[in-house]
């Protein structure tokens, strides 16, 4: 298993000279990104303007030439989402909480954190935490949960997801737990998986997602008091859920108070676990070489039988593919495609050799 940072955004203060005057996005570019990389988007969170890079780095602020917003503030909103987060981890070399601490040190208002852990195993099945639920087997600070399954027209699960918490917004802030089967989000997306979810067909994320005081609050455990991603991954799902085998009396009856009943060994093996583990290396999933190795396995093959098929029944199965309009880019294709036009060109060349020649 490994963790993480799937969701991570902040608001600073606007940045300005010594004169009181605005100057350029200097956080931004001192994360190693460039400014004339990004579009323009619409506005959101009441700020009138926006950048993106590919959808997957966000940026709001306001344009002071422009209307603003009646609860506005003097600041800019900076959103790495999950691909954003994977981006961003590849720049700061996977060292979060030095990030955190620096931002910190400057000031910023954290605004949301999720740290999700990927398990390509399947520690923990999610029928038994389901039916736990259902049955009252368990201790939570949160009053809610909710299970939502996705079903194919014959009836095969497609999707499945546990929610434990409340997902609406607060002022003070808050958290909640999402696991779900992310190997079946991406079949449903095709869209192609890490090696890891390859290899064993399982890839189950367990995410949680803290927001505003809540989100500080974890940033600060790891920043001030040194704890570890891991550690502080592990106090918090056992305050949002411990699933419990009930206790019985002498005289046969199970205890009505929750407090006598044992920890599910099973969840806390799980714990133990998730504890012990360490930030992953940033995922690596979305480079030129991976998707060659994924066209030579899954797609050639394909197009070979329809060129055959086509030579016996008279069409052509390239011309049809260049007629057809493709959907948007997804983020991780976008991303993709902003990492290898910055590859050079001899670098693009020696994949496409090895793609010829199988060795991918």
């Amino acid at each position: 298993m490994v963790y993480k940072i799937d969701w991570f955004a902040f608001t600073v203060s606007d940045e300005i000279d010594k004169n009181g005057e605005k100057i350029g996005f200097i956080l931004l570019e001192s994360l190693g990104y460039d400014l004339a990389e990004f579009e323009t988007i619409p506005g959101r969170y009441f700020y009138n303007s926006g950048l993106t890079l590919g959808g997957y780095v966000n940026i709001y602020y306001n344009d002071y030439e422009k209307e603003l917003a009646r609860n506005t503030s003097n600041s800019r909103n900076y959103v790495f989402t999950g691909q954003g987060c994977t981006d961003l981890a590849q720049k700061i070399e996977n060292d979060w909480v030095g990030l955190f601490s620096i931002l910190t040190n400057l000031g910023v208002k954290i605004t949301r954190l999720d740290i999700a852990l990927d398990d390509f195993h399947g520690v923990v099945n999610f029928n038994k935490m389901e039916n736990k639920l259902i049955k009252g087997h368990y201790r939570s600070s949160k009053k809610t949960y909710n299970v939502v399954k996705q079903a194919d027209v014959n009836g095969d699960i497609k999707g499945y997801t546990l929610y434990i918490g409340s997902q609406s917004k607060s002022s003070a802030g808050t958290y909640f737990l999402r696991c779900y089967d992310k190997y079946a989000q991406y079949r449903t997306k095709a869209q192609i998986p890490p090696q890891e979810a390859i290899d064993t067909s399982i890839w189950q994320r367990y995410e949680i997602s803290f927001t505003k005081k809540k989100a500080r609050k974890i940033i600060d455990l790891m920043v001030y008091k040194g704890q570890t991603v891991g550690s502080v991954f592990m106090d918090t799902m056992r305050d949002i859920v411990e699933f419990l085998e009930p206790t019985k009396t002498q005289e046969n009856e199970v205890h009505k108070n929750k407090n006598r009943w044992k920890v599910s060994a099973w969840w806390e093996k799980f714990l133990d676990g998730a504890g012990k583990v360490e930030l992953g290396e940033p995922e690596r999933d979305l480079d030129l070489g991976g998707l060659l190795r994924w066209l030579r396995v899954s797609v050639v093959p394909a197009l070979k039988l329809l060129e055959e098929l086509g030579e016996e029944k008279d069409f052509d199965i390239h011309e049809i593919i260049k007629e057809i309009s493709p959907p948007e880019y997804s983020k991780k294709q976008n991303r993709l495609f902003n990492n290898a036009m910055k590859q050079p060109k001899s670098v693009i060349l020696d994949y496409l050799d090895k793609f010829k020649e199988g060795k991918l």
